[in-house]
């Protein structure tokens, strides 16, 4: 508008410093030049006034005679013919106004024509703004939802990475678990060899151990094939796309920094002096766009594998359930069979006081017969002496009298008595042997239980429970 007003004020001191010499033809070329209607209207009546005056002026000129004119001077004369005519210089300044005229209104059509350029290149400008703003604004809704989008992946994958982390400690917990627990088992197979004799069975004991051996064995190469490797492996994998999914939401963040600041820039800043317009763009939007989708889509695909690989650790896990519930089995068929020992021991035992009380009166049985023999052996003397002394008599006094059959008889009972008493003695002396036999077998059964118990209570739940287990 400055410019405009500038542009009127030059055209309005330069429509008044050109004289007005114009005719009626003038007149007409300024109607037909499209001039103004002030400038036409207010210089009309000076141009006719103008017009008039000089056509006078021109044909008294014509008119006079040289022969009146007094010859003053010669030269003036000659001069007069040799200049211009009034005619001509008249069409001289009626050109000079045409030109001047045709300059004013191409001076004023070039105005106007430049102040309706520098509307619509306003308006242009503007809607060129408000577009680009737009499209700022746009931008940099996209980059902070990809932002947001890195950040909300960046922490998933720091949680799953930690939950691996996890994973693999427990997985080694549970492998020096498993080592030891199977040396555990082996060692209580160990001293169970060292029972004895008819002890020494392949028992529901010996069973659930070796079956609680299987069991930890196929644990730990279930386990030892390649899982820790696969773990670190992917643990790997996921701290290198963690460092770049840092690196693009530092990129985004920094984007998000410039791209606020490009926004809020308005007209009523200062310019600035050292920016240049050197943008090169050297990725384009799609190129950006596949660039963020193909950094999060491989985000989500680690994810998913670490995830699928944390499920088949915890499918490993039942495992320990299993070998705690065969644990528990091992235990409670060794409570049983330490309670079948103690049962049988006790029983021996019983046995065992009882055979040495049974050898004890057997002792004094035969120690009562051999005392009643030797009582009856008196007896026998006796009736020997007797039947000696009446077999003395005379022959004639020398009768089988009653006295020689009593005495005979009594000698027959007491010769059967002794061979019942002796065989009696030889009845309780073999019985004694059979006793002390037996007591030697069930000292040696008693030793052998208590080698059992020994070996039951003291080592394999000895070495149980320096290693307690819980579920």
């Amino acid at each position: 508008m400055y410019i405009h007003q500038s542009r009127n004020n030059e055209c309005n001191q330069s429509d008044s410093s050109i004289p007005l010499f114009y005719n009626q033809n003038s007149i007409n070329l300024c109607q037909s030049n499209n001039l103004p209607s002030y400038l036409v209207n207010s210089n009309q009546s000076t141009i006719v006034n103008f017009a008039t005056d000089s056509s006078n002026r021109c044909n008294i000129l014509k008119n006079l005679d040289p022969i009146n004119i007094p010859p003053l001077f010669t030269s003036a004369k000659a001069s007069l013919y040799t200049r211009y005519t009034p005619k001509d210089w008249s069409n001289f300044e009626c050109n000079q106004f045409t030109n001047a005229n045709e300059i004013l209104n191409d001076s004023q059509k070039l105005t106007k024509e430049s102040d309706l350029l520098a509307c619509e290149i306003d308006k242009q400008v503007c809607a060129n703004q408000w577009k680009s703003t737009n499209e700022i604004l746009i931008i940099k809704q996209e980059i902070s939802f990809w932002k947001n989008e890195i950040e909300k992946l960046r922490q998933k994958l720091n949680d799953t990475i930690n939950e691996l982390e996890v994973k693999r400690q427990q997985i080694e917990y549970f492998l020096n678990r498993t080592a030891s627990r199977l040396k555990i088992v082996q060692e209580n197979l160990y001293e169970r060899e060292k029972r004895q004799t008819i002890d020494l069975i392949h028992d529901n004991v010996d069973r659930e151990l070796i079956k609680l051996i299987d069991i930890l064995i196929d644990a730990k190469n279930s386990i030892d094939n390649g899982m820790i490797e696969r773990i670190n492996k992917q643990i790997h994998l996921n701290r290198e796309r963690l460092c770049q999914l840092d690196i693009e939401a530092n990129n985004k963040s920094y984007a998000l920094i410039l791209e606020n600041a490009t926004l809020y820039l308005t007209n009523t800043l200062p310019c600035f002096s050292n920016c240049k317009n050197s943008f090169s763009g050297g990725i384009t939007y799609l190129n950006w766009l596949k660039h963020t989708k193909t950094v999060v889509e491989q985000t989500y695909c680690e994810i998913q594998t670490s995830n699928e690989l944390i499920h088949s650790v915890k499918n490993f896990f039942h495992i320990e359930q299993n070998i705690f519930d065969q644990w528990q089995t091992v235990g409670i068929v060794l409570e049983q069979r330490i309670h079948e020992i103690q049962c049988v021991r006790n029983r021996l035992q019983d046995q065992f006081n009882e055979i040495n009380e049974k050898i004890l009166n057997t002792e004094k049985m035969i120690e009562f017969l051999k005392k009643t023999i030797q009582d009856k052996e008196v007896f026998i003397n006796i009736i020997q002496c007797r039947i000696s002394f009446l077999s003395m008599k005379p022959v004639l006094e020398n009768i089988n009298d009653r006295e020689y059959s009593k005495l005979s008889e009594e000698f027959n009972n007491l010769n059967y008595s002794i061979d019942n008493l002796q065989k009696k003695l030889f009845e309780e002396e073999y019985i004694l042997q059979h006793l002390f036999r037996l007591k030697a077998t069930i000292e040696e059964d008693l030793a052998i239980k208590n080698n059992s118990l020994f070996i039951d209570e003291q080592k394999v739940i000895g070495l149980r429970r320096t290693f307690p287990f819980t579920s």
